[in-house]
């Protein structure tokens, strides 16, 4: 590769990672039906023809866009699961909070997305399944291992995967519970307990009928 086919390259990722920053504030601001290739090439302050030459249109930068963050977000929840399990889950679930929260305009972008396009729903499912399937592989071992009691893991990774996503959606885009001030240090807690007696716990026996 010679030096001019190097610096090419370099500002054409340069360019694209100018698009994307500037399509996710746009996104943010605007949601995903506002939201039009002209907003996001005049916030990124390039010649909208240029907009072409990396991305095929508006569904094709937001399904990129989510794709960065869906990274950030399950890199905070693949924690290890090593040492106090209490802990574990409290760090990966704090994490993963925090991120959620910085980007608290994109979440009703999705929702909106995702019903305009199925492009879109599959990007996401297709985002969150390593981490469902992480927690899944996680209970296997743990069960494995006498740890936890027995369950069925593929339906209990979908549960608690879906109850920190939707919790988190709730309190940081929705603001549920209404009225209620409670931190992101509150909410992770909460979540870390629920989530801890869930496998951890043990169920109560059934009283005898004799």
């Amino acid at each position: 590769m010679t030096e001019a086919q190097s610096k090419r390259q370099q500002r054409a990722a340069a360019t694209a990672e100018q698009l994307l920053a500037a399509a996710r504030d746009v996104f943010e601001a605007k949601g995903y039906v506002a939201t039009t290739v002209g907003a996001i090439t005049e916030a990124a302050n390039t010649a909208h023809g240029t907009f072409y030459l990396y991305f095929q249109n508006k569904e094709d930068i937001f399904t990129k866009v989510m794709a960065q963050v869906a990274d950030d977000l399950y890199r905070e929840a693949r924690a290890p699961w090593a040492g106090d399990p209490y802990e574990a889950l409290a760090a990966a679930t704090r994490g993963y909070l925090e991120v959620f929260s910085a980007h608290r305009g994109l979440w009703r972008c999705l929702f909106e997305g995702m019903h305009q396009s199925p492009a879109i729903g599959a990007m996401w499912l297709g985002g969150r399944r390593p981490f469902v399937e992480r927690i899944q592989r996680n209970l296997d071992r743990l069960m494995a291992a006498g740890s936890i009691r027995e369950m069925d893991t593929a339906l209990a990774a979908e549960a608690l995967g879906s109850m920190v996503e939707w919790t988190a959606f709730c309190f940081v885009e929705l603001r549920e519970p209404a009225g209620h001030s409670s931190s992101i240090d509150e909410l992770a807690a909460t979540l870390t307990d629920l989530w801890y007696h869930a496998v951890y716990g043990r169920v109560p026996e059934t009283p005898s009928t004799e």
